[in-house]
């Protein structure tokens, strides 16, 4: 068991650290072969023949699956809780007929050992004829799927078009801008793998996942059957970002091998199959409008938002780009009118789905462009300008034109506390010191929905000793990808039940425990899981006292657990836990899936060497709205990755497609930027927190946050280093830059 306690590192995250996490590529099953897919090069094609001849005489080959042995298999279920008439296009987990997307799999060799199985691999002939591909959001491109006329598989509108148009006809000033965010490989440092087997009519499977009930929904779609019989195991995950949060084709097909084999199958994905095949992120066009009325306030807002489905919908590709946005549709400011149009398109490519934000980024980016470019045009200071505009802290909880709901903030406070925390007015200074670079500095203030879900989330707390002292096993359905859940469900935990350090059992998604919930994602661990969690321990809690109550013959309520025990009003002992537990007790938590609003002020500042127009992040503030930080050394990582990863979206990451062929210029790490540790200054975080009245714990998620902060605060800080000039495409490389300057 893991010692959790304030204010050691957690447990968790030196085991990964130490490499002595175990991930699904070391899971082994007795008798096991091993997989390895034949994968389409081309971006569309006409599958004429699959040839496994050959392949199937080779050393230690034992079958070779093609898209024959999948018919009768379901669909991958996609969520449409938009109300969007979405059409959805059947996935195939092998393809036989076309395909769709680069990297998209033909065959599953199955071998006994994985180099007899890519041996075999390269001898699979398939023959293709090659077809046109779509490109690019493009409603005359060549068509992907025929129930989507146009390539468009939704469109969909939410708002008030009149009352935005009345007010841009009355607007003393009206900013446009478009933006595009290129596609973005998630790169995840565990590639996929799975490791199947076949028992008695159910399927057991290990991969990476976000969520095992997410899991089971999709596995059962596909080979129509009951959600009981797919037991998807727990364990280490390296890293979730969203791509996670789904099962893939590859999976099914282990699990279909492993059943028409009679053996355990295993599959070792490598880096190059990741950057084919993940779900990538982002990949949106969006066009947006802002009208200001001659005081300076902001009397309406239109969005135009359209986004890359890829070869087909992964399965909350379209929530994440459609409710995501509306969520937060005005941003932090108090805009009486708000229209959007959204369109999902298809493209020749890998599917796109939920990455590190998953619709926030994108909605918050927009804005703050927007409201930026309105500074400037009325030579007004960014800060005042957003200080007009904002929804007052007196106001919450504020509804939404189009209807939802922000629970808490205080966005005042927030810029305040960030303006000064950053020297912003100190920046002449450093302007004047920084000779031969361009030095820009940029404000981010944002707001995004966390949390939310579909069944009631649960978790099981069972008490006992071992060793002589309480012992705490914690249960939910929400897997740890990275964010220390076994750290912070003992810190909701451990006061409740006296318990000042805990030993703690951790089980994660594990489907034995019969428990409702979702998965990890969408920045909902902590409201939804950890608030089950609490309600857990208050029952515990309230049994203890129970029969501590009778010892002392008092009530309940006249009793507390602190130090191991149940005690008095007066901090005298009636008895140690230890004393109650003859048996292990267990209480189950169960809380409805609520939302809640983080909110957020980032400042950056970048400097562009005016030779080359290489561009250095030189300072980064943020100062954020987490509700009730349960743990403050979690939260700061969380804001640290998340920053890492805008900050690499905006200055390089990009999954380059070739716009003739289809094909992915991004195959490898070689051609991939990552931001590295030295690409960044040593950056504070900041709590300026306003409890959520929407959840128990007054929570709010921010694993997500430093992605959106440092998207829009780094943009920025670019646009204000050139100076006025137009912003060249997205991310803001070193070429791109140096042409910006030119012009």
């Amino acid at each position: 068991m893991d010692r959790v306690g304030l204010p050691q590192a957690d447990a968790e995250r030196l085991r990964k650290l130490r490499g002595q996490g175990r991930y699904t590529a070391d899971e082994r099953f007795e008798g096991s072969a091993y997989a390895v897919f034949v994968r389409s090069p081309h971006a569309h094609a006409r599958v004429v023949s699959v040839d496994t001849t050959e392949a199937a005489g080779m050393s230690g080959v034992v079958r070779i699956l093609t898209g024959a042995d999948c018919e009768g298999l379901g669909n991958f279920p996609v969520i449409d809780r938009v109300g969007t008439g979405l059409a959805i296009p059947f996935r195939p987990v092998l393809a036989s007929d076309i395909v769709r997307h680069p990297g998209e799999a033909v065959a599953c060799v199955i071998a006994e050992t994985q180099a007899q199985a890519l041996d075999a691999a390269e001898a699979v002939m398939v023959d293709y004829d090659a077809l046109p591909a779509a490109v690019g959001l493009a409603e005359d491109a060549p068509l992907v799927h025929p129930g989507a006329p146009g390539n468009v598989a939704m469109r969909h509108e939410a708002g008030d078009a009149e009352a935005v148009d009345a007010a841009m006809k009355a607007a003393a000033l009206v900013v446009e801008t478009e933006i595009h965010m290129p596609r973005l490989a998630p790169v995840t440092l565990e590639p996929r793998a799975a490791a199947a087997r076949f028992d008695d009519g159910v399927f057991f499977i290990r991969a990476p996942h976000q969520g095992v009930n997410e899991m089971r929904r999709d596995f059962a779609g596909v080979f129509n059957l009951p959600q009981d019989r797919f037991h998807v195991m727990g364990g280490e995950v390296g890293g979730g970002f969203g791509p996670r949060n789904i099962a893939y084709p590859e999976y099914a097909a282990v699990m279909l091998a492993a059943k028409l084999t009679g053996r355990p199958v295993l599959w070792h994905g490598t880096r190059g199959e990741s950057f084919l095949t993940d779900i990538q992120g982002r990949g949106v066009r969006v066009r947006g409008r802002l009208a200001v009325d001659a005081a300076g306030r902001f009397t309406a807002l239109s969005m135009q938002y359209d986004a890359d489905l890829g070869a087909y919908i992964s399965p909350v590709a379209v929530f994440a780009n459609v409710n995501n946005p509306l969520q937060s549709l005005i941003g932090c400011y108090d805009i009486p009118a708000a229209h959007a149009v959204f369109r999902m398109m298809h493209t020749h490519a890998v599917p796109t789905g939920p990455y590190r934000g998953a619709g926030r980024p994108e909605m918050a980016l927009l804005i703050e462009r927007m409201v930026d470019i309105a500074a400037r045009r009325l030579n007004m200071d960014p800060f005042a300008l957003r200080q007009r505009n904002i929804i007052p802290a007196e106001a919450f909880p504020f509804t939404l034109p189009n209807g939802p709901r922000y629970d808490s903030g205080d966005f005042d406070r927030l810029m305040r506390v960030a303006r000064e925390a950053s020297d912003w007015d100190g920046f002449a200074a450093r302007e004047a010191a920084s000779p031969g670079v361009r030095l820009g500095r940029g404000v981010a203030l944002f707001i995004e929905v966390s949390g939310g879900g579909g069944a009631p989330d649960e978790a099981a707390l069972t008490l006992s000793v071992v060793d002589g002292q309480a012992a705490l096993r914690i249960e939910t359905v929400t897997a740890s990808t990275g964010q220390s859940h076994p750290r912070t469900f003992a810190l909701v935990a451990g006061p409740r039940l006296g318990l000042p350090e805990i030993a703690v059992d951790f089980v994660a998604s594990d489907p034995g425990t019969g428990l409702s919930g979702a998965g990890s994602y969408a920045s909902r661990s902590t409201i939804a899981a950890g608030s089950a969690v609490a309600a857990a321990a208050d029952a515990l809690s309230l049994r203890l006292r129970g029969m501590a109550a009778l010892r002392a013959n008092c009530a309940p309520e006249d009793l507390h657990l602190a130090d191991e025990a149940v005690c008095r009003t007066d901090g005298s002992p009636v008895c140690r836990l230890v004393d109650l537990l003859g048996e292990p007790m267990t209480e189950t938590g169960r809380v409805a899936p609520t939302q809640a609003f983080a909110s957020g002020c980032h400042i950056a500042e970048v400097a562009i060497d005016e030779a080359t127009g290489a561009a250095v992040l030189t300072r980064y503030l943020a100062v954020d709205d987490a509700g009730v930080t349960i743990d403050h050394q979690a939260a700061e990582a969380q804001i640290q990755g998340g920053v890492a990863q805008g900050v690499g979206e905006v200055l390089g990451e990009e999954a380059v497609i070739d716009a003739e062929s289809g094909q992915p210029y991004a195959a490898s790490l070689m051609d991939y930027m990552l931001p590295r540790a030295n690409d960044f200054p040593p950056y504070r975080v900041l709590e300026c927190n306003t409890p959520s009245p929407f959840n128990p714990l007054g929570v709010k998620g921010i694993g997500e946050a430093g992605t959106t902060g440092a998207l829009c605060a780094v943009t920025s800080a670019i646009a204000d280093a050139l100076g006025g000039r137009d912003l060249p495409a997205m991310p803001f490389t070193q070429e791109r830059l140096w042409r910006a300057l030119q012009r």
